[in-house]
């Protein structure tokens, strides 16, 4: 069985949807330098140019898998870390191969196609930090275009609303017993770094793109100081959380749980935001709505030295980012589960700290 080689090098001659350049972002307005190692490796990253790619007769699972005849193609992954983790299950990659060739149906598609996920798509921060820029990169070429998606997506709420605002040749949604094979397939090119490095440009220009087509002021709700809430998700909860609301209550924050609301009240909630704090998570990635010159608070946990997504993030949108660290409630449990204790009293001062002029 031959794999593609993770990342390979741009075709020649693809055309160019985004140019790249060097993303420089600035150090924490609270940075501590005992914090150095958190944020040196992310001070700078080189981002590649975008490129819309052509891949012919290729087959797409509904799982959001493309491959062509034994080869899996590594576009399927969102990096190369979890397509070495798939492919190094020799059973799960023979059982994967044998259902899309022997037991789903075969669905020639003769329409040319354009492919904007990967395996990590589903989730709402990938969804709006990757694939949805993506899509932006390429919207003059995705008008003559079919989106082609795997099934799950046609049941998220965040997908439907946000594709309503580009114009496509139409969305077609693969099955969850067939397999289609693409007489042709485009695909802005994933990053060759890793997620959570942006293309500034295609960033901003997507939060300005949505803006346009919902309408200044459209939406309902919104306050200038926003806190973004886990305490009703089932992992990343902040444990002492009511700790907290003092100090938000005396500095005017309003509580949200976006979960209360469609994707269009998130996009305004965050619009109206001059302020955002939230712990490390999903609804954090709704900075990107927020006005350039805004200021978000991330709480993150202390020993947590690889996902600066959001720091990032809020360089690439303009944003001043600041930060605190916090403790994990169980310091045994892994960084994508575990709950975090935070310091009331850092936390106050952090407010406070974010609110002066």
């Amino acid at each position: 069985m031959r794999i593609f080689r993770p990342y390979d090098t741009p075709r020649d001659g693809a055309p160019v949807l985004a140019a790249g350049g060097v993303s420089r972002r600035r150090l924490p307005l609270n940075f501590r330098a005992e914090d150095l190692p958190l944020f040196e490796d992310a001070l700078e990253m080189v981002i590649p140019p975008t490129l819309l790619l052509e891949l012919a007769d290729v087959g797409v699972s509904p799982e959001g898998m493309l491959f062509k005849g034994a080869r899996i193609l590594p576009e399927s992954f969102s990096s190369p870390v979890t397509m070495n983790y798939f492919l190094g299950r020799r059973r799960s990659v023979l059982k994967f191969l044998f259902n899309s060739h022997l037991l789903r149906a075969r669905r020639r598609f003769e329409r040319d196609c354009l492919w904007i996920v990967d395996d990590w798509s589903a989730g709402y921060f990938h969804w709006l930090a990757d694939a949805l820029p993506r899509l932006y990169a390429a919207r003059k070429a995705a008008k003559d275009l079919v989106l082609l998606m795997p099934h799950r997506y046609r049941r998220l709420e965040f997908v439907q609303s946000s594709l309503k605002a580009f114009a496509v040749g139409g969305v077609e949604y693969i099955g969850p017993g067939e397999v289609y094979f693409c007489r042709k397939l485009f695909m802005p090119s994933m990053n060759i770094v890793p997620s959570g490095n942006y293309n500034e440009e295609v960033v901003r220009g997507l939060r300005e793109f949505l803006f346009g087509f919902y309408g200044e002021g459209a939406g309902s709700g919104g306050s200038e100081r926003v806190y973004l809430s886990r305490g009703r998700a089932p992992k990343r909860k902040v444990s002492n959380e009511a700790e907290l609301l003092d100090t938000l209550r005396e500095f005017d924050f309003r509580v949200v749980h976006f979960e209360d609301h469609p994707f269009e009240e998130q996009v305004w909630i965050a619009a109206r935001a001059r302020v955002l704090v939230s712990s490390h998570g999903a609804g954090l990635t709704n900075m990107l709505f927020m006005k350039p010159g805004g200021r978000v608070l991330e709480l993150r946990r202390r020993d947590e030295r690889e996902r600066n997504w959001f720091f990032n993030l809020a360089s690439a949108s303009g944003l001043e980012y600041f930060y605190q660290l916090c403790d994990a409630e169980n310091p045994d449990e892994g960084p994508h589960t575990a709950n975090l204790v935070v310091d009331p009293q850092l936390f106050r001062e952090n407010v406070r700290l974010m609110l002066a002029e």
